[in-house]
């Protein structure tokens, strides 16, 4: 056999593997890609389902909390004249609407008796004697929803207590079926058969689609009839343990089952989804098969290229030889061209010390700054830095410590700046910063960095070293719009620096220097108040408008500064949570708090609870409850009588951790308040598990009250929530009557605010408590 035939049966050969490999490949991944689809287009399926059930169970707890609060249904279940009540055109209502079809209303009395069913007549039977669910909300009223199966149907189900004036009078009850849940599903292109497991066969009485399949009731057979002939043709059983998806192919269909467990885990519904297969998109794989068959083609080409040129390829091997061994060298002498340029650029633009960008380069990035800040009108700052006495350290030392030193420092800078700024050494002992989409306060926050790095001693081969900067600081684009003259103009800033006595800064821009200085005085002020103990403790009285009697008292910082008299919070509280000063504050006045209320107690007064606010960083500090902990164990305080109110906007920011903090603050005996309630975007879901135990409405809605109807609604909304969930409620910032007066008609009886009394001294309080012992 020659050589061109041993090429041809190698190719031939070459060639049959290679189709059955990539036909094997072909449908392999063909299968994959429709399984991945099967199984996301089925959890879709399911997550869909569940969306709408959720959906559903939220709105009918809506409605029926909404009906709960309803005055008309109050005055019926007291004068149990229902006659008047209105339901059916309710449910006529949310018929036309909402997507509510099929709603059924139910009242029942305290003792557990119905009172009213809007599908019968019937009424006075005691169901609570057959219903546990409705026993226990007698025994412990609270909202419940739920699904359920009773003996008619499988039904949404929630049930809300009626209360009037905090007395329980009552329950309303809400059902509804899930047709308008298969009516969405059919819109989506899905068909939808509800089973009820067989366990409660003997439950469904009297059934209302009396369709049972080997003891599963079918609970909507009339709506989807080919789906139910198609479970009945085989085991329904087969359907209903699908786990992920199922593809009936004779009826091209693609099948999955979504379980309803009851409240013990055990199965009680399966929803058996379908959707016809030709509804799927499969575009995006028929794609990648036809992309793997035009690489299987453009391989199959290749190789028939290959092969043809192949017999060519050992009188041209020479020369490609050649070829290569000159590529080869002209590559090794383009690279080192390369790393030469480079070499050579590099010290251009670098100082050759520190290798930190040198002034060439400095300029050449400002400009780009400029240019840059001229489309984004964003502000930079550049830097000037010469260090103080360098001059002594050379003269003394020696130029290699002072080398060394300058490393050091180098060093130091770096960890001061941000990753976009540029650092710069523009010779000797000077350096420079150009400081990238600067504020006011970041450029203050970076001297500040600078200067308290540099106090710091610098080891150089045993030698300890301390040495400062003076720092000028000059504005894009305040000061100029071109580098050179913002840089001489930071240098003119660093000159008066130095007038200044070195070791310190000077904006170019007088204002930000006073802004600086102002800055640096109120940190120093706020540190002088908490050593001579200026900071005062004023306390706010909480009153209960139907007595009023004191229930408990706000505490209130109050600054008493030596040259600008009594400061509010909003004068330096904003400063000490930048600065972190917050946490020593906090500590401060909860120990005079409660300094003042063991005096109280000393003193045989009744006060109630007093409440003192806790700053999101003190809340989120790791040795927080350590720290508390100590400070009543060493008081040896009773914290029955301490309340501490928390922002509504904290709490949310981390709901699990809040959660766990707040447990532990109940543990020591410590009750909680949710500040300024309504302001935070509060979950229902997670506010139900906070161990609160009650809410403060948020002045911003009490101003307007009763005028505005957007805070007439927020207010009752949260009156009737507190009310719900067993929480007390007070309104803080009443200054008028008519906000008192409604306030108390809707069941929000204590009240901080203006209308009362202001702030007051501690020594004022005591005669506020006296005075108001007996109430009105």
């Amino acid at each position: 056999m020659n050589q061109l035939s041993r090429i041809i049966v190698v190719a031939l050969l070459l060639i049959t593997i290679f189709f059955t490999g990539s036909y094997i490949y072909l449908t392999h991944k063909v299968d994959t890609l429709k399984n991945e689809k099967y199984l996301d287009t089925s959890g879709d399926m399911r997550d869909e389902l569940q969306s709408l059930i959720k959906e559903k169970s939220e709105a009918i707890l809506l409605v029926t909390l909404g009906l709960s609060a309803n005055q008309n249904i109050k005055n019926v279940i007291k004068k149990k004249h229902y006659k008047n009540i209105g339901f059916n055109d309710l449910s006529i209502t949310l018929q036309h609407y909402s997507s509510l079809q099929n709603v059924w209303f139910q009242l029942i009395t305290p003792e557990g008796k119905s009172f009213y069913r809007s599908w019968t007549d019937k009424k006075g039977d005691n169901v609570s004697s057959v219903r546990q669910d409705i026993k226990q909300i007698i025994l412990e009223p609270k909202v419940m929803s739920t699904i359920s199966i009773g003996k008619y149907d499988m039904t949404f189900k929630a049930m809300v207590p009626i209360f009037d004036n905090g007395k329980f009078i009552g329950i309303i009850e809400t059902l509804a079926k899930f047709y308008s849940i298969t009516q969405k599903l059919k819109n989506h292109g899905n068909e939808l058969l509800i089973v009820v497991d067989k366990s409660y066969k003997k439950q469904l009485s009297e059934a209302y689609s009396q369709t049972f399949v080997d003891d599963y009731y079918i609970a909507n057979p009339f709506e989807n009839e080919k789906l139910l002939h198609i479970v009945q043709k085989s085991t329904i059983e087969k359907y209903l343990k699908i786990t992920t998806y199922m593809v009936d192919t004779e009826n091209s269909l693609l099948l999955t089952t979504l379980q309803l467990p009851d409240m013990n885990g055990n199965p009680m519904g399966y929803f058996i989804i379908a959707k016809d297969l030709k509804k799927i998109d499969l575009s995006e794989i028929e794609q990648a098969k036809n992309g793997v068959l035009e690489v299987t083609l453009l391989i199959l080409l290749l190789i028939i290229i290959l092969f043809y040129y192949i017999y060519s390829a050992n009188y041209k091997r020479l020369i490609q030889e050649q070829n290569e061994i000159l590529e080869s060298s002209v590559q090794e002498k383009t690279e080192e061209l390369e790393l030469q340029t480079n070499v050579l650029t590099f010290i251009a633009y670098h100082d050759h010390l520190t290798g930190l960008a040198n002034k060439v380069l400095l300029l050449d990035r400002i400009e780009e700054a400029i240019k840059h800040a001229k489309t984004t009108e964003e502000q930079f700052s550049v830097f000037f830095l010469d260090l103080d006495k360098f001059k002594e350290v050379n003269d003394t030392y020696g130029h290699e410590i002072g080398d060394e030193l300058l490393l050091q420092i180098k060093s130091r800078l770096k960890q001061c700046i941000k990753s976009d700024d540029t650092l710069a050494r523009l010779g000797g002992d000077e350096f420079a910063i150009l400081h990238k989409n600067a504020t006011k306060i970041s450029t203050i926050n970076l001297i500040d960095n600078i200067l308290i790095r540099m106090k710091k001693p610098f080891h150089v081969k045993n030698i300890e070293i301390f040495t400062s900067f003076s720092i000028g600081v000059a504005l894009y684009p305040q000061d100029s719009a071109k580098a050179n003259q913002l840089l001489r103009n930071a240098e003119t800033a660093m000159y008066k620096a130095k007038d200044d006595g070195k070791n310190t800064y000077q904006f170019y821009d007088k204002k930000m220097t006073e802004m600086a200085l102002q800055k640096i005085q109120l940190d120093a002020d706020i540190r002088k108040a908490l050593k001579n103990k200026e900071f005062v403790a004023y306390f706010q009285p909480k009153i209960d408008a139907r007595n009023g009697k004191v229930v408990g008292f706000e505490t209130l910082i109050r600054w008493m500064h030596p040259q600008k008299g009594m400061m509010v919070p909003d004068e330096f509280i904003p400063f000490c949570e930048e600065t972190g000063l917050v946490l020593e504050i906090d500590k401060y006045m909860l120990i005079q708090s409660i300094k003042q209320i063991m005096k109280w107690q000393k003193e045989g007064l009744e006060f109630g609870k007093v409440s003192v606010n806790v700053s999101t960083k003190k809340i989120e500090s790791s040795n927080y409850i350590e720290e508390l902990t100590y400070i009543i164990d060493s008081l040896q305080f009773d914290t029955s009588v301490l309340e501490l109110e928390i922002l509504e906007g904290q709490i949310m920011k981390n709901p699990q951790k809040s959660i766990e903090i707040l447990n532990k603050l109940r543990d020591l005996g410590i009750s909680i308040s949710i500040d300024d309630f309504g302001t935070g975007y509060s979950s229902l879901s997670y506010l139900k598990k906070l161990p609160v135990t009650k809410i403060k409405i948020d002045r911003s809605f009490v101003i307007d009250l009763p005028t505005s109807k957007d805070d007439v609604a927020i207010v009752r909304t949260i009156i009737n929530l507190a009310e719900n969930l067993k929480l007390e409620i007070i309104a803080e910032g009443v200054e008028k009557r008519e906000q008192l007066d409604f306030l108390v008609n809707e069941g929000c009886y204590n009240i901080q605010g203006y209308y009362f009394s202001r702030p007051l001294p501690a020594d004022e309080c005591k005669e506020f408590i006296i005075a108001h012992s007996k109430g009105k």
